[in-house]
This record gives structure tokens, sequence and C-alpha cells, in this order.
């Protein structure tokens, strides 16, 4: 049953690793500072739930007012564009992306 239960925990992280690369990394390239972004979001929010509802916020209606980043980078870079995922999906790859890079899961 152990062995069964990790299997599918396994294969369920491979599969959401693997969407989360297909939905973000597809965008942003592999060397994108996404744990910088954590960072400023954890500055602001300091929550797992409220940068994670910033973070859906953000991603469903861009704007300068909701960004945490510089205005300077904006006005290099640009806006992000609307997510194209749904709320669903949106809601599981900020769930791993937190997971993957926030600083908090890397502190002993």
């Amino acid at each position: 049953m152990v062995r069964l239960l990790s299997f599918f925990l396994l294969f369920y992280i491979t599969l959401s690793a693997s969407e989360f690369d297909k939905n973000c990394f597809d965008c942003h390239s592999k060397d994108f500072k996404f744990h910088i972004i954590i960072n400023k979001y954890t500055l602001k929010y300091s929550s797992e739930q409220k940068i994670k509802e910033a973070m859906v916020d953000y991603l469903k209606s861009p704007s300068i007012e909701k960004s945490i980043l510089p205005l300077e980078y904006i006005q290099k870079f640009g806006l992000k564009e609307k997510s194209p995922l749904d709320d669903k999906t949106l809601r599981e790859m900020i769930d791993i992306y937190y997971e993957k890079f926030n600083l908090q899961s890397k502190i002993y």
C-alpha cells in the first residue's frame, strides 16, 4: 500500500513539474529569476495565502498598481499579459511555483 501511494505521489509530482514547465517556462526562460519575484511577494504580502491570492489577482488582470516590480523594470520589459490559464490551472501552477521557489522551503 505504501509503495502504491508513493508511486502515485511521485507520478503526480512529475506530472505537475512538467505542467509547470509547459505553462511557465514556455514564456519564461529557465534562468528567469523566479526566486527574486517570490521574495518580493513575500516582503510585500508575508503569508502564503496572501502571496498566492496577490499572484492570482495580478496574473488574471495585470496592472502597474498590482505589480511588485519596480516601474523601471516594467518600462524596460513591459507589463505581463493576462494569463490564458483557467482559474484551477493557474492556482495549481502558483502552488507549484510557491513550493519550488519560496525561500522558507530552503531554510532547514
